[in-house]
C-alpha cells in the first residue's frame, strides 16, 4: 500500500474536506480525488462519505481507522529513521590503511579534513593490504590509503600519493660492503616478513634481471616495529620501506636496494565514488599533507 495515499486521507479527515486537504499536501484536487479512489479500489471497501459538507469515514473506514494510523507512524518513524542515517553518512567517512601511514600521515591529514569540515567523522581501521582491498570492494570502507596492488584493483580507482622507496634492513653487526645493498644478497639468508599480507610489497623487491632471489622465508606475524627489533637482535634479514622505517628506534642498518625498488602509494576508492565530497576532501587533504612533510626534507 501506497503510505502516501494514506497520509491524504488521515489529512483530509482532519481538515474535513479533500480541497483543503489538496492545498495543505500540494496536490489538486482531482489530484487527491484520484488518490482516494485508487486506495479504495485497491483495498476493495468505501472508506470515505464524501458530501457537499465535506468527507467523513464509512462503517469500513472507522473500522481500519486505527490500523491506517499505525501503519502512517510507522512510515514517520522510517523516513525519520533514513534521514538520520543518510546525515551519517553524509558526514562520516570509513578509512582503511597501513600502521605505518596511520603513524606517519594521517594525523597530518587529519587535522586538515577536521579544520575544513568539523562535522566530519573519521575511522580508521588499520590492516594488511588484500583485506583491505576486499572491504573498500565489499562497501564496508569507503576508501583506503594503501600502497598499489594491480591484481587487487581491478574495478577501483587508484589516485597516487608518493613513490615510498624499499630499503635492505639489516643488524648492526652484518657485514656487508657500505653503499647499496644488492638483491642477490638475501639469497639463502634467514629473511623476516611481518604481519601476513605485507608480503605484496616486499616479496616483488627480490627480483632482479627475471631471476627470483631465494632467501630463508620466516613470516613473523609482528607489526613493523617488532620484526625491525628481531633484525636488530640477529634473527634475520628484512626488507621494508621507508616510510616504515622512519621513526622506528631500531639499531640496524638501512640501506638502499640495488636494484632500488619502490612501492605506490595512494587512495583506492571504488569508481562510482570518485565524486563523493568526503573522499574528494581526503585526496586534497592528503596531496597537501604529503607535500608539505617531505618538502620540510
Amino acid at each position: 500500500m501506497d503510505t502516501k495515499k494514506t497520509r491524504a486521507l488521515l489529512t483530509a479527515l482532519e481538515k474535513g474536506s479533500l480541497t483543503a486537504a489538496a492545498e495543505e499536501l500540494g496536490y489538486t484536487q482531482s489530484g487527491l480525488t484520484h488518490m482516494m479512489n485508487s486506495l479504495e479500489d485497491e483495498l476493495g471497501l468505501k472508506l470515505l462519505v464524501r458530501s457537499t459538507g465535506g468527507v467523513r469515514l464509512s462503517p469500513a473506514g472507522q473500522e481500519l481507522l486505527p490500523r491506517l494510523r499505525a501503519l502512517d507512524e510507522s512510515a514517520h518513524e522510517l523516513e525519520r529513521a533514513v534521514e538520520k542515517l543518510c546525515k551519517m553518512s553524509h558526514y562520516s567517512l570509513n578509512l582503511g590503511t597501513y600502521s605505518s601511514i596511520a603513524r606517519q600521515w594521517m594525523p597530518s591529514i587529519l587535522s586538515d579534513m577536521r579544520h575544513l569540515l568539523p562535522q566530519l567523522d573519521v575511522s580508521i581501521s588499520v590492516t594488511d593490504a588484500s583485506e583491505i582491498y576486499s572491504s573498500v570492494r565489499a562497501g564496508k570502507l569507503d576508501c583506503a590509503i594503501v600502497s598499489h596492488q594491480p591484481a587487487l584493483c581491478q574495478g577501483l580507482s587508484f589516485v597516487p600519493l608518493r613513490y615510498d622507496r624499499m630499503v635492505a634492513v639489516l643488524p648492526n653487526d652484518y657485514v656487508a660492503a657500505e653503499g647499496s645493498f644488492p638483491v642477490e644478497k638475501f639469497e639463502g639468508e634467514r629473511f623476516l616478513v611481518p604481519a601476513d599480507g605485507f608480503e605484496l610489497d616486499i616479496m616483488p623487491s627480490l627480483s632482479v634481471k627475471g631471476r627470483r632471489v631465494s632467501p630463508i622465508v620466516r613470516y613473523t606475524n609482528l607489526d613493523d616495529a617488532a620484526t625491525a627489533s628481531m633484525v636488530a637482535h640477529g634473527l634475520g634479514l628484512s626488507i621494508m620501506s621507508e616510510l616504515v622505517m622512519d621513526g622506528i628506534n631500531e639499531s640496524v642498518q638501512i640501506r638502499q636496494l640495488e636494484p632500488p625498488v619502490s612501492r605506490s602509494l595512494g587512495i583506492i576508492v571504488s569508481e562510482n565514488r570518485l565524486s563523493d565530497r568526503n573522499i574528494k576532501l581526503l585526496i586534497k587533504c592528503a596531496q597537501r599533507a604529503i607535500e608539505q612533510k617531505y618538502a620540510q626534507r
